[in-house]
């Protein structure tokens, strides 16, 4: 009876199997295929599917050091392993908003919004640790070091809050809810995210200004002014030299700590795209897709090359990638700017296709490569024989905002004065009372808006 009952068996496999594939959101040839790659240079480090259920879609994916994120418009965020694609954990996210700003982590939390609401993550283990209402939309990613935690908003103000506390022994701890620290309203919704730098914090106004304000008191340090839009992200090179791009068709190099200009670079169109810093170079590319290879001392040119309306997303010892408008690879060598090989070579002649991955990473950390499709596959590649990631900045090097015990040094070559430091009128500090009419800002000027009362901020979020 065994024996007659087996063939029915498999057969009912084979149908049950086969129509569960046929059900998969994913195509058959979704994964490239190792040929491909191969041609390029490059091969598969791993791949992963997003648990999704019912409608619910993949619509960010982002990644910090050492994980990757991906969140859904059912307000879950799903927690990866950058170098294995192992899934670590999954977190809720409140309500669901469709929503979806990346995220931000320290040594020891994750930092995410979802809708009005700022989280912080437990980061090994995703165990919600705090959440605070923002009372609007944000619209930036996070930024954080290991005591503070900042976001843009909507409404055009920077939050800044304070995330320990250290007792009468000196001991640190983390709060259970954030303290808010400064806030300062910057004109227009703020797209730019910002910049920790030690002491100090660099972001991008809705005024068309970079504010270098103090991190742990409401002190503004000095502004930029530029003649566009502040680009998506500020990037330091080195402990001091902030650039900024600007919708102005110019990248800006700025002393960080004497706010003087030490050169800037005209690129022919706006740059919207956050400059790449890859040890001792800087690339930047405009929104016309020419690409260009700078001298970070100088702001010299050392190469330019057109990528047909390219976008960055990594770099390599020896290669930079980008995706072509419509998501084809577009290789470049680091070293001269020659194309090794152009959109229709990666796809027609190599055989790769990644149109159906319309999301990726542009990686600041190292030289990987993350696409993602909103039906939940994620993919990394890699270039062949890289089993470690190449980091873009040395982490024995002092970070960017370090100030020597010997004090600072004037830098030589600086070409213009910032925008003089301006006093943070109706600023105050944490705890105190507004000022009254005194902290709104004034139609045709930026001003620092007040913090909230002590009492106020040390009120349960809601």
């Amino acid at each position: 009876m065994l024996r007659r009952s087996l063939p029915l068996w498999v057969l009912l496999t084979m149908i049950l199997g086969s129509s569960a594939r046929a059900q998969s959101p994913f195509p058959r040839d979704l994964v490239p295929r190792r040929t491909s790659l191969d041609r390029l240079g490059l091969e598969r480090q791993w791949f992963a599917v997003v648990p999704l259920v019912e409608t619910e879609r993949l619509i960010k994916i982002s990644r910090t050091q050492d994980h990757l994120f991906a969140q859904t418009n059912y307000a879950r965020l799903h927690t990866f392993d950058a170098e294995t694609g192992r899934l670590l954990w999954t977190a809720s996210l409140g309500e669901r908003s469709g929503l979806a700003r990346g995220v931000a982590a320290n040594s020891w939390a994750v930092f995410v919004t979802n809708a009005n609401m700022f989280y912080a993550l437990d980061r090994g283990s995703g165990r919600p640790i705090w959440r605070h209402n923002l009372g609007t939309i944000p619209t930036t990613t996070p930024a954080c070091d290991e005591s503070r935690a900042m976001v843009g908003l909507t409404n055009g103000m920077i939050e800044a809050f304070r995330l320990k506390d250290v007792d009468k022994k000196g001991v640190e701890h983390i709060r259970d809810r954030p303290y808010p620290l400064w806030s300062y309203h910057a004109g227009t919704s703020i797209t730019t995210r910002p910049l920790p730098a030690e002491s100090i914090v660099a972001f991008g106004g809705g005024d068309r200004k970079v504010w270098v304000v103090m991190a742990d008191e409401p002190t503004v340090l000095y502004r930029v002014s530029t003649g566009g839009t502040i680009g998506e992200g500020l990037a330091g090179h080195g402990t001091r030299t902030l650039l900024i791009p600007s919708a102005d068709k110019i990248l800006y190099a700025v002393d960080l700590f004497s706010s003087r200009i030490v050169w800037t670079f005209p690129s022919g169109a706006p740059i919207a795209q956050e400059p790449m810093v890859a040890d001792d170079e800087i690339f930047v590319i405009n929104t016309a897709g020419d690409l260009s290879s700078l001298e970070p001392e100088t702001g010299r040119v050392r190469w330019t090359v057109p990528t047909q309306g390219g976008h960055l997303i990594s770099i390599t010892p020896t290669k930079i990638y980008l995706r072509s408008y419509n998501r084809d690879l577009f290789i470049v060598d680091r070293a001269t700017g020659r194309i090794v090989v152009d959109p229709a070579g990666s796809l027609l002649r190599a055989g790769l296709s990644l149109r159906e991955y319309d999301m990726n990473v542009v990686n600041r950390f190292n030289d990987r490569m993350h696409f993602a499709t909103s039906s939940g596959m994620i993919l990394a590649i890699r270039e062949t024989g890289q089993p470690k990631p190449k980091l873009l900045r040395d982490p024995s090097k002092p970070p960017f905002g370090y100030i020597p015990p010997e004090g600072l040094k004037e830098t030589p070559g600086a070409i213009a004065p910032t925008e003089p430091a301006t006093p943070p009128e109706g600023a105050v500090e944490a705890g105190a009372a507004p000022a009254g009419d005194e902290a709104k800002p004034a139609p045709d000027e930026a001003k620092p808006a007040p913090a909230q009362k002590k009492k106020e901020a040390e009120k349960e979020p809601e």
